[in-house]
């Protein structure tokens, strides 16, 4: 089915990237014949509609492109029969959401005084534009704080409204979820950096990031640890 006969209110909602189309086409030929493909493809397809049906409106976000490739991963993992490991396709995730870091590792390094601060900025940017756009779209991300520790390099920022895991929630598919808030370590990673989260919105109050250099002290505190679930978590030493 072509995106512009996909049976959804444009009004509403957006349809899923051209990026995240390539993603699941690519899972599905992994495990799949191309008479399989083609139907279970049709199959995601409508169940990503039908799982807007219920879902808040967010056509009009900025970010919107955070809230809709995620149910287009959603819609694949419940259409398909045979469930992966989710750990076989992380990086498949990762290059559908955050590929563009493998090209930022080449340039930026977050120990360097002059990137950490120019990272804090965007930081801070995105953090000015969710605080705007709760008002318009009460389900998008809802921001607890940010903060920039000029002196040591720490980026601090929090959520307490993720609409990824919301979603999951409602839908009872917290078990998918892992697979895309594991993006946001390997993402840092590219950058030379250490994000370190002791929790994320489906099983804490907030989705808490800390973001220092890959070298920093407080780096050097944490280790990366992966929950039952899949989630990776920062722990102590």
């Amino acid at each position: 089915m072509k995106e512009k006969d996909l049976p959804i209110d444009r009004t509403r909602h957006a349809v899923y990237t051209r990026k995240s189309k390539k993603c699941v086409l690519r899972l599905l030929h992994r495990w799949y014949d191309d008479p399989a493909c083609k139907e279970l493809w049709e199959k995601i397809q409508l169940q990503y509609c039908e799982f807007l049906r219920d879902e808040p409106p967010m056509a009009g976000a900025k970010i919107k492109v955070s809230i809709y490739d995620p149910v287009l991963i959603f819609a694949w993992y419940k259409v398909v029969p045979d469930k992966p490991k989710l750990e076989e396709v992380q990086q498949d995730i990762f290059d559908c959401f955050m590929g563009a870091f493998d090209a930022l590792g080449k340039v930026f390094n977050l120990n360097r005084r002059l990137d950490n601060r120019l990272a804090s900025r965007i930081f801070q940017k995105a953090n000015d534009i969710r605080v705007k756009e709760i008002r318009r779209f009460p389900g998008s991300f809802r921001m607890g704080s940010c903060s920039y520790d000029r002196e040591n390099g720490v980026i601090r920022y929090s959520f307490t409204q993720c609409p990824n895991a919301e979603f999951a929630k409602r839908h009872h598919m917290e078990d998918v979820l892992p697979v895309m808030c594991n993006c946001d370590h390997l993402a840092m990673q590219k950058l030379h950096a250490c994000l370190i989260r002791e929790g994320t919105c489906v099983e804490s109050p907030c989705c808490d990031y800390c973001i220092v250099g890959d070298r920093h002290p407080i780096a050097q505190a944490y280790e990366l640890v992966k929950k039952e679930n899949g989630l990776l978590v920062s722990v102590k030493k």
